[in-house]
């Protein structure tokens, strides 16, 4: 059930609204926007669904490679309508890290910062005694700052499906996607956003032992049609507008021009994932996961902190009631 629950980020909140920032400096970014994850909420009981009402989350996560450091400051919340259905508003709020390789190409390429794309969810959860499925669509609206690899400056769109059925601590797991924008994910932040139809497959399975979790995963990236990247790391001159400069075949371009343009290969992705996650109390996820891109021979390793705030207000109501 933990898996479930992060393929509709239950632990993987999407839901980075710009007020995060304003909430962490008073009292306290998944993943970005794009990404066909929601706000972290929790389940009533595995075999109920959603906690019908609002639901509250926060997340600070993120991944580091030799191409790049992309972290991201969260804040999600959302209203379930039953146990089955819900929705969530919410936006990332990115910190890049560039190489000093591509600094050294592109001076303006300096660590940046700042708000990502508004994007909503609509989420369905449907546990049973023989499979749990999942399924969540996300629109994301092109606010993001195309100049720093914010945004693909389109509308964006993705629908995420995921299937398990355990066996014992043993729940293997199939997720499948299509889209117009290959989307993030607690194992690969990607220095780069694509725009371009692509259909996303990922199987394997988790095992829990109580508090801790480890899993693993293969994952493939279709695209099909023409596919536009943009680097996140390599920042687009100020002076110009941002655009791609004829078709490009080069899977590294991101760390030489801000924008590239070229044919499905261009965005083609294939490799694996592991992930550990601890959760010392029902509250709060700690993740730490690693991911393999065969074409781009890149070794990805991330982390997640998350808060499931929803969860600490209902605990804090009862305990008056």
């Amino acid at each position: 059930m933990k898996r479930i629950l992060s393929s509709l980020g239950l632990r993987t909140s999407w839901g980075r609204i710009a007020a995060a920032t304003l909430l962490f400096s008073l009292a306290v970014q998944v993943g970005q926007a794009q990404s066909p994850n929601a706000a972290a909420s929790g389940a009533a009981k595995s075999d109920e669904g959603f906690y019908p009402g609002w639901s509250l989350g926060t997340r600070f996560e993120g991944s580091t490679s030799g191409d790049g450091s992309v972290y991201d400051l969260g804040f999600g919340g959302g209203y379930n309508f039953s146990h089955h259905f819900g929705v969530s508003l919410g936006i990332p709020y990115y910190f890049v890290g560039t190489p000093s390789a591509v600094k050294a190409k592109d001076p303006q390429a300096v660590s940046g910062s700042g708000l990502g794309n508004v994007g909503a969810d609509l989420k369905w959860l449907f546990p049973g005694p023989t499979v749990n499925y999942a399924s969540t669509i996300h629109l994301g609206a092109p606010t993001g700052d195309m100049k720093k690899g914010f945004s693909t400056g389109h509308a964006t769109w993705n629908w995420a499906n995921h299937i398990e059925h355990g066996w014992g601590n043993f729940t293997p797991f199939i997720d499948g996607g299509v889209g117009n924008t290959v989307p993030d994910t607690k194992y690969f932040h990607r220095p780069f956003m694509t725009f371009g139809y692509n259909a996303q497959f990922e199987a394997g399975t988790e095992m829990d032992a109580g508090p801790f979790s480890i899993s693993g995963s293969a994952y493939d990236i279709a695209p099909w049609g023409t596919q536009t990247v943009v680097s996140r790391v390599f920042r687009c001159s100020g002076a110009v507008k941002c655009g791609a400069t004829g078709t490009s075949t080069d899977r590294k371009g991101y760390l030489n021009t801000s924008v590239q343009s070229g044919t499905a290969s261009l965005a083609r992705d294939n490799g694996f994932n592991a992930s550990v996650e601890v959760k010392p109390v029902k509250t709060i996820d700690l993740e730490f996961d690693y991911s393999r891109s065969v074409p781009l021979r890149l070794n990805t390793f991330s982390f997640g902190i998350g808060v499931d705030l929803g969860a600490l207000l209902r605990r804090t109501s009862l305990g008056k009631s």
